[in-house]
């Protein structure tokens, strides 16, 4: 995928939230976790010009 203007490939489960894998696999810790469901909008991340949560 591309991320930030750079392609990057990363492996991940079809179980894994997108925060974790740009947290914990890719680094990126500006991506926050609140309530772990998506409902308070913390983890919300851009994706081609679209919040995703």
């Amino acid at each position: 995928m591309t991320l930030n203007g750079q392609e990057v490939t990363v492996e991940v489960e079809p179980s894994d939230l997108l925060a974790y894998v740009l947290r914990d696999k890719l680094g990126l810790t500006g991506t926050k976790i609140g309530c772990d469901e998506g409902e308070c909008g913390a983890c919300t991340v851009i994706l081609t010009a679209r919040p995703l949560t």
